[in-house]
This record gives C-alpha cells, sequence and structure tokens, in this order.
C-alpha cells in the first residue's frame, strides 16, 4: 500500500509538470484573468461621472492587471484588489462586481455610488474587507454578508442605511474584527448576538438610531479596543457590568444617549468604579446624556492612560474631587454645563499635562486658585499667569468666580483660539495686558464688573476677530486705534457707561459685521462709510436697540446714509426715539404682509440667531421682524428634543419650532437687565396661555412674537 501511494504521488507530480498540464493551468490563468477584466470594463460603463478620470487606464486592448484601483495576484490568476476610494465617480453599485470571483479586498469609499447593496456580493467568498463608507446607498442593511466567511472589516459609514440589524449578521463571524455602520438610520436595538464575535476590536454604531441598552454580551468581547454608541437612543443605566469586563477597551463613547446613573440617576459611584478596571482607557466620552449623581471620588482611580474626558452638558452636581488630580496624562477636561458648585480644587495643579480645562456654565464660586498657573500647560487667572504659556483656548464663563482680572495675563501670549471669562463676578479694571495677546482671535469678558477703559494699546490684538465687553461698568471714550483691527468681524460694548462720540475709525474695518454699541453715552453724529454704510446687509441695527426690538429705521438709515455732518450741539438736541413697550399684537399674516413675504430685499441684517426685515405695516408704521434660529436651534435646545423631532410630520414640526422660538423669545425678554424692559408676569402668562392655544390647535391665536417672529414699533416723537 505504500508502494502504491507512493507511485501515485509521483505520478501526479509527473502529470502536473507535463506540457499538457501547464497548458491547462495557463488556460484556466487566462479566462479567470478575461473574466475579470470582462467585468471591470462592464462596471465602467456604468459610471455615470468620472470627473478625476481614474477610469481611463481601464481599456480593451489594456492589461487589467495596470488598471488604475487594480491589483492582481503574485501569479496573476486573478484580480484581488479593487481601490476606487476618493474618486468622486457617480453611478449605481453595479453587481457585476459580484463576478471578479477572486476579489478578497473591495474599497469604493467617498464617491457617489448609489442604490442599494446588491445581493450578489453574497458569492464573494474570498472577500476580506468591504469598505462602502460615504457614499449615497440606501436600503436595509444587508444581511447576506453573514455568508461571507471571511470578512474581517466592514465599513458602511455615512450612508442611508435604514432597518435593524439583523441577529443574524453575527451568527457566522468569527473572522470579524472592525465593524463601522455609524451614520445611517438604523433602528431597533443593538442584538445580542454580537458577543459572538470574540475577535471585533472596533466597534462604531455612532450616529443612527438604535434603541434599547447595550447587549450585556459585549462583556465577551474581551479584545474591544474602541466602542462609539454616540448620538442614539440608547436607554438603561451606565453599562458598569459590561464595562467592568473590558479590561483592553481603550475608547469609551457614550455621548448624546438617554442613560441614567445608578439609583435613578443619582448615583455615578458604581460606574467609575467599574471603569477602574479599564486599565488602558485613554478616551472616555459621556457628554449631552443628563446624566445625575456627583462625581466620586473613585474617579482618581481611572486609567493612568487617561488622555480626554468629556462630561459636559449633564446634571453633575457637589463638587470637584479632588482625587481628579491623579489623573496626570489627562490633557482635556471639559465639565461644561453641569451643576457643580464649591471652589475650583488646588490640587489641580498636580495635572502636569493638563491643557484644555472647560468649567463653564456651572456654579462655581471663589477666587479662580492660584495653583492652577502651576500647571505647564495650561493658562489660568491667577498673578503668576505669566507662567502657563502654553495654553490654547481657556473658559471660564458662566460661573461665580470673583477677584480680579491679574496684569500677568500677558503672559499667555500663545494663547489663539480664545479666552472667555463671562458672566462671572469679576471687578476691577479691564486690564491693558489684554493688548499684549496679539495671537488670540476671541476675547470675551462680559456680564462682569469690570470698569476702567477701553486703552488704545487695544489694536495690538492683530489677530483678533471678536470682542466683546458688553454689561460691565467700563467709562470713558472708544480710542480711534480700534479701526486698526483689521481682522475685526464683532464688536459688542453695549450695556456701559462709554460716552464722546462713535470713532469715525471703525469705518476702515471692512471685516467688521457685527457692532453693537447700545445702553451707552455716545453722542454726536454716527459715522458714514465702511460698516456704517451697511445698515441693509450688517447687525449694524443693534447700535441703538436691544434683540427683537425695532429700531427707528428711516431716522438711522438717514444718519447713516448721509454724508453731511450734522453739528454735534444739534445732535445732542435731537430727541431719542421712544420705544413703545406696550406693543400691538400682529398676526403672521399681516408681518408676511408687511415684509412682503420676507423678501431679501428687505433683509436688514443677519445675528447670530436670526434675521431681521424692514417692514410696513398698513396703518404706515415702519417695524422690523426678527425670525429665529436659522441653522442654529441645536445649539440651545436639548439634543434628545431635536432628536425626536426628526420623526414627527411637517405640521407637527412647524408646530414645535413655533413653540422653540417662542419660548426662547419670552426667555430673552425676562432676562433683561432693566425692569423698563422686561414684560409683567401678566404679560408672560398671557403669552404662554396664547402658545397654549396655538399648540392645541387654535390657529387664530396670535403673539407678540408669532410663529418665530418678534416685532416692535417706535413712535414718530
Amino acid at each position: 500500500m505504500i508502494f502504491i501511494g507512493t507511485f501515485l504521488l509521483l505520478l501526479q507530480h509527473l502529470f502536473l509538470m507535463s506540457p499538457f498540464a501547464v497548458s491547462g493551468s495557463h488556460h484556466h490563468r487566462n479566462h479567470s484573468l478575461l473574466a475579470d477584466k470582462s467585468a471591470l470594463l462592464a462596471f465602467k460603463k456604468t459610471i455615470v461621472f468620472d470627473p478625476k478620470s481614474m477610469l481611463a487606464t481601464w481599456t480593451e486592448d489594456g492589461d487589467v492587471c495596470s488598471f488604475a484601483g487594480v491589483r492582481c495576484n503574485k501569479h496573476r490568476h486573478s484580480v484581488v484588489k479593487l481601490n476606487l476610494s476618493r474618486s468622486e465617480l457617480t453611478g449605481p453599485l453595479s453587481p457585476i462586481i459580484s463576478n471578479l470571483s477572486g476579489l478578497r479586498n473591495l474599497s469604493l469609499s467617498e464617491n457617489n455610488f448609489y442604490g442599494i447593496i446588491p445581493p450578489e456580493f453574497s458569492s464573494l467568498q474570498h472577500l476580506h474587507s468591504l469598505l462602502l463608507d460615504s457614499n449615497n446607498l440606501h436600503g436595509p442593511f444587508p444581511e447576506f454578508l453573514s455568508i461571507l466567511p471571511n470578512l474581517t472589516v466592514l465599513s458602511l459609514n455615512g450612508n442611508h442605511l435604514t432597518g435593524t440589524l439583523p441577529p443574524s449578521f453575527f451568527s457566522n463571524c468569527t473572522s470579524l474584527a472592525n465593524i463601522d455602520l455609524s451614520q445611517n438610520l438604523l433602528t431597533g436595538r443593538i442584538p445580542e448576538e454580537i458577543g459572538n464575535c470574540p475577535g471585533i476590536w472596533n466597534l462604531n454604531l455612532y450616529n443612527n438610531q438604535f434603541t434599547g441598552e447595550l447587549p450585556a454580551s459585549l462583556a465577551n468581547i474581551s479584545e474591544l479596543y474602541n466602542i462609539d454608541v454616540e448620538y442614539n437612543n440608547l436607554t438603561g443605566e451606565l453599562p458598569a457590568n459590561i464595562i467592568g469586563k473590558l479590561y483592553s477597551v481603550v475608547s469609551l463613547h457614550l455621548s448624546y444617549n438617554n442613560m441614567v446613573s445608578h439609583d435613578r440617576n443619582t448615583n455615578l459611584e458604581p460606574f467609575f468604579t467599574a471603569l477602574a478596571n479599564c486599565t488602558e482607557l485613554e478616551e472616555l466620552e459621556m457628554a449631552g446624556m443628563n446624566l445625575g449623581g456627583r462625581l466620586p471620588s473613585s474617579i482618581g482611580r481611572l486609567s493612568v492612560n487617561l488622555d480626554t474626558m468629556l462630561m459636559q452638558e449633564n446634571r453633575i452636581s457637589g463638587m470637584i474631587p479632588s482625587e481628579i488630580a491623579h489623573l496626570s496624562n489627562l490633557t482635556v477636561l471639559n465639565l461644561t454645563s453641569n451643576s457643580l458648585n464649591g471652589t475650583i480644587p488646588a490640587e489641580i495643579n498636580q495635572m502636569s499635562s493638563l491643557e484644555q480645562l472647560f468649567l463653564s456654565h456651572n456654579l462655581l464660586t471663589g477666587a479662580i486658585p492660584a495653583a492652577l498657573c502651576q500647571l505647564p500647560r495650561l493658562g489660568t487667572i491667577p498673578p503668576t499667569l505669566g507662567q502657563c504659556t502654553d495654553l490654547s483656548k481657556l473658559d471660564l464663563s458662566y460661573n461665580k468666580l470673583t477677584g480680579s482680572i491679574p496684569a500677568e495675563i500677558s503672559g499667555i501670549r500663545e494663547i489663539r483660539r480664545f479666552l472667555n471669562l463671562s458672566h462671572n463676578h469679576l471687578d476691577g479694571p479691564l486690564p491693558i495686558e489684554l493688548s499684549k495677546l496679539e495671537n488670540v482671535e476671541e476675547i470675551d469678558v462680559s456680564s462682569n464688573n469690570l470698569s476702567g477703559s477701553v486703552f488704545f494699546q487695544i489694536s495690538s490684538c492683530i489677530a483678533v476677530k471678536l470682542i466683546n465687553f458688553s454689561r460691565n461698568s467700563i467709562e470713558g471714550h472708544l480710542p480711534d486705534s480700534i479701526g486698526d483691527l483689521k481682522n475685526l468681524e464683532s464688536f459688542d460694548v453695549s450695556g456701559n457707561h462709554l460716552s464722546g462720540g462713535i470713532p469715525t475709525s471703525l469705518n476702515k474695518i471692512q471685516s467688521l459685521s457685527f457692532l453693537n454699541l447700545s445702553f451707552n453715552n455716545f453722542a454726536g453724529v454716527i459715522p458714514s462709510g465702511g460698516v456704517f454704510n451697511s445698515v441693509t446687509d450688517k447687525s449694524f441695527l443693534a447700535i441703538l436697540t436691544t434683540i427683537c426690538c425695532v429700531i427707528g429705521i428711516r431716522r438711522i438709515k438717514a444718519n447713516v446714509s448721509s454724508g453731511n455732518s450734522v453739528d454735534t450741539e444739534l445732535a445732542r438736541k435731537q430727541k431719542t426715539p421712544e420705544l413703545i413697550h406696550n406693543f400691538p399684537r400682529i398676526t403672521y399674516r399681516e408681518l408676511l404682509e408687511a415684509t412682503e413675504g420676507f423678501e431679501e430685499q428687505r433683509l436688514l441684517g443677519t445675528g447670530g440667531y436670526g434675521r431681521v426685515y424692514k417692514g410696513l405695516l398698513q396703518d404706515g408704521t415702519a417695524i422690523a421682524v426678527k425670525t429665529h434660529y436659522h441653522g442654529r436651534v441645536e445649539r440651545v435646545v436639548d439634543s434628545s428634543l431635536m432628536r425626536a423631532s426628526r420623526d414627527q410630520s411637517p405640521e407637527v414640526k412647524r408646530m414645535w419650532e413655533v413653540a422653540i422660538g417662542e419660548l426662547a423669545e419670552l426667555g430673552i425678554l425676562c432676562t433683561q437687565e432693566s425692569p423698563t424692559t422686561r414684560p409683567t408676569m401678566l404679560d408672560a402668562a398671557d403669552d404662554l396661555d396664547r402658545l397654549k392655544r396655538y399648540l392645541s390647535g387654535d390657529t387664530t391665536a396670535t403673539f407678540a412674537s408669532s410663529l418665530g417672529m418678534s416685532s416692535s414699533t417706535l413712535s414718530d416723537d
């Protein structure tokens, strides 16, 4: 038997080495390549737009293995790789690609392919990676992918896939390692069967509409490196039981879901205790979830490798635990928009790698600790601030911080993005040393108790684009040197005690598009030229008004447009236009007619949250109408509400927009600093009652800012 076996093996070897055998192999190779070439040329015919001429080399007489984006195996038996990523190709995703029977890698990312993912792709049994991200594909998730036994990498990110993620996809996934289904429209629960795929190390499901809890079976995937499920509708308690077993996880992104902390959203301790087991963790993102509870002391036991912690836009209360200082490698810490109170812990100076610290919109009190200045990478406000030379941005706004802005702030000359100390209780003079921040783009110290004057050296801030000194107690004249700020786009000094004339040098700043000088004691004529001649398409109207109020359009435009100088004394004698606070109720139809359907030619200005149109009522009253929230509503409205609105009918969406606009408008009016500009409780209750009737179906209901519009009038006296 041994002899016969040896003889058969020798006979097989002699046959394979014979001319006949070689000829047969050559014939098969040519046949496979010819079939692949035919498939590729047929695929080319389906492309309707090829702006980069990527397929120009795909010709009948060309070598298929030399086609652009094509690679054959080393024996040139068949095409094994097709990579046309970032080619800007447009056309249907053709099933003819499935004729490339030896294909192992297919990459068509960042093109404009449309249609469904062809079920014929199920015949690509040798396929290892399928990259179809950033196209316009639609239809349900391709369940047939589960029968591709060698599939390792699947990226369908950035398409329009719908429906649920079928459990069967995870029935045959021993090779699957990298899944990216983010930025689609997938719904339903994440299947529990995902735990059958022990080799997954990357799981990207963010920006979908998944619901339910994270599947407990994720704990079985011990090598999981990255989990990103941000921007979904996931619920349940924070997954402490899962996370505590994922010892290798490096990135955990849970932001903008509907999860809660333990004990009815009051206890963060169990989750952070479990998180301490993730010894390789570098990124923790849990923003915008309305999580309740206090930051526990166990936060100091998190991974020594932790680099980024984002926990803004939650409901976290209590003090910042001093143990947070143990996170010595943390570079970014964002706790903005919570309910943190107490003082900033002095121990924070031990966080030697910290580069970005965001604590705005909290209830922090006391002085800014001098210990912050000992951080080699982070700036602060103490007198020793000059030691902090690598700061790029600092935001401590919306707190209750006290004390003055020290002169040593000039030491952070490398700050380039923004310095935001607004909405605190800082006092003392506006420091002239701000003028030494030559690279900063935004300076906002508004809503404090700062005094002094605006110094002429402000012109040294050559890169600044935004200056907001509003709502302080600054006095004196505005210096002419402001006109040397060639990059300035927004300048707000409203609500101070400034006097004298408006600097004519402001008309030299070509980039200036927002100017607010209101609520000061300026005198003299309004200059002409530059921004002052752009009243019809700039936000300059704020110079004499507050938001949502009508200005004396005709009078201002006459002063602005006229090139004639007006005697200063005469200008002082002119009576200031009187704002009518008890303005009439105006219906949406009246506003529509007054502005000719919000005609673009009637556009007076565009602000951060709306547009202002000039209008004329039937009785001859000149009005200005501000429409609210064009593309910025998501910045001020709870993200879960915005996600919920996507599922509503157009009529309901419109009603939601009205309600949001009305409530925001009422909020703005009710928070005016001067009692004379705030509505009474009865007025506010009346507006809310009208809004309630409108949402109940009463289309005849009118209110001061009907359908997201606000209007006021001025007397002619």
